[in-house]
């Protein structure tokens, strides 16, 4: 059987365009000059650091135009493509989500123009953006599948649930609600987070939960479980200092600290910053070590009825210092349920307070039975005093700020708080600033002063004792004066003034306390002879 030769093509052949395919590499290579992809991304130090993170959630806090967005959409495109040059890469189809604080800013023009630069074209489907990213469900899927959900802040909250994803990318601060409803997307996939922030709004649970956990696991010698990097804007080398000290020059120093160093203490609006878990409770009530036979026993309470109410027992020692010994914390009861525990504890400790006292509205009474709050607890052999507590919450709070610091003949703070009254160290770490919450308002007014109206029992029922404490010299504190017993009798004899009824109503010596004399000195106090 003969074989024929093939017939050569009658198809016409065209010429190869060389002019044409190097003007499309000339204007690539423009374009890859002008907008690199995720392949000529070349991350600063600051940024790499944050890349090399292996914990499951992270918290990348910087300043304006740091690069920490460009970072973070680089690492969402790095798990979508699986080519993490640092992490283990995940397997099949990657489900991602980015939520911005709106859609026309936070989207539109800062993290939806930044995946479509650094997203390699080959990932998308046919190499085309357009077919990849649907406006109308805000979705970039690439041709594997995988794909990535960009949400705004002013969304619904049940826009955040769905099916499970692998990653959510925080672009800014977040609200606490959203935050929550993300991290349940995370649970079947043990899925990983981050948050990329400038903290300009003082979304404070970020600041208590996140970012101060940090460095108290430090300070306990622990690894945190959060990954932390903090970054200022100069830190970034591809911007002009030119350039930074014109725009940051004339800044105040509070937004500066905020807007250039990426600062959260400067608007975290602790009110008690001296406040330090292991320096001011580190103590539980065994190693304390009480003795009601040589302290003085203050209580102090602050009375609610659908918000807690919380009573604080606050020892008094012969070298000048406070510690709360013990707390009840107790919301939806009566006052009778109240005054059974708090004749409990005083059994338990085997003392009788020295001095009862606490908010002043207790005195006001009822428009229908005609009784107070204080008649009350009288009823139940719990006698309080409120007069004298001035109405200027700021005196109290100075006190505490005053008693937080170190006293130098003790080498101990002159107010601490045993370990086990976990609800004062909660709410004196959580105390913070009062400040308007629009920040319009707040560009127009003067801040207003006290502590914020949330989470503030026991740190008000500590308030009220305070104001009767003497006040603290510098040179107390300080180390400068040589005589430091002035203060520590001023503390034992504080309740001179507003000796409670119960004392008057008792002639006979109390456990652990001598009969009172008529000045009420602390020559009184056992054990100071």
């Amino acid at each position: 059987m003969s074989h024929r030769a093939p017939r050569a093509s009658t198809a016409k052949q065209e010429p190869i365009d060389m002019l044409g395919i190097v003007q499309q590499l000339e204007e690539t290579l423009l374009q890859q000059a002008r907008q690199p992809n995720v392949y000529a991304y070349k991350p600063h130090p600051k940024q790499e650091e944050f890349h090399k993170l292996q914990n499951k959630e992270r918290l990348f806090v910087a300043g304006n135009r740091s690069g920490k967005s460009v970072a973070s959409v680089v690492e969402g495109i790095w798990y979508l493509t699986k080519t993490h040059p640092y992490r283990p890469n995940l397997v099949g189809q990657v489900r991602g989500r980015v939520v911005c604080v709106d859609f026309l800013n936070g989207v539109d023009k800062i993290i939806l123009p930044l995946y479509k630069q650094y997203m390699p074209k080959e990932f998308l489907i046919d190499g085309s953006w357009e077919r990849s990213y649907s406006a109308q469900q805000h979705t970039l899927t690439l041709k594997d599948g995988s794909f990535v959900e960009f949400m705004s802040q002013d969304q619904d909250l049940d826009k955040f649930a769905g099916t499970s994803r692998h990653f959510v990318h925080f672009d800014e601060e977040c609200p606490k609600v959203i935050f929550d409803e993300c991290q349940m997307r995370l649970l079947d996939t043990d899925g990983f987070w981050w948050i990329s922030e400038t903290p300009v709004a003082g979304m404070e649970w970020i600041y208590d939960d996140l970012y101060q956990p940090y460095f108290e696991a430090l300070e306990k010698g622990e690894e945190p479980r959060i990954g932390l990097i903090q970054m200022r804007t100069d830190e970034n080398p591809y911007l002009q200092k030119e350039a930074l000290d014109r725009i940051f020059g004339n800044m105040d120093q509070e937004n500066k600290a905020v807007r250039f160093g990426g600062e959260y203490l400067a608007i975290s609006g602790a009110l008690y910053k001296d406040f330090k878990e292991i320096t001011h409770a580190n103590l539980t009530f065994e190693e304390y070590e009480f003795d009601s036979n040589k302290m003085r026993v203050y209580l102090t309470g602050d009375h609610g009825i659908n918000n807690p109410t919380a009573w604080l027992w606050v020892a008094a020692d012969i070298k000048g210092g406070l510690t709360v010994i013990r707390e009840y914390y107790q919301a939806n009861a009566t006052v009778a349920d109240h005054a059974k525990a708090i004749n409990q504890i005083n059994a338990e400790l085997g003392c009788v307070p020295y001095m009862v006292t606490g908010d002043p509205a207790m005195k006001q009474r009822s428009g229908i039975t005609g009784e107070s709050i204080i008649s009350e607890y009288a009823k139940h052999g719990i006698y309080i005093n409120v007069d004298g507590i001035p109405r200027q919450k700021e005196v109290g709070i100075n006190k505490i700020m005053q008693y937080l610091k170190m006293n130098p003949k003790t080498g101990k703070p002159f107010l601490t708080i045993l370990r086990e009254c976990h609800n004062t160290i909660r709410e004196l770490k959580g105390a913070k600033q009062n400040r308007f919450v629009n920040k319009k308002v707040a560009a127009m007014k003067n801040q207003p002063e006290g502590q914020r109206e949330k989470d503030d029992h026991t740190t008000d029922a500590l308030r009220y004792l305070m104001t009767f404490m003497p006040d603290l010299k510098p040179e107390d504190y300080e180390g400068i004066s040589e005589d430091k017993t002035e203060y520590a009798e001023g503390l034992l004899d504080v309740a001179y003034s507003w000796r409670t009824e119960l004392e008057r109503r008792n002639s006979k010596a109390m456990h652990g306390w001598t009969k009172t004399s008529s000045r009420g000195s602390s020559a009184d106090f056992t054990g100071l002879e």
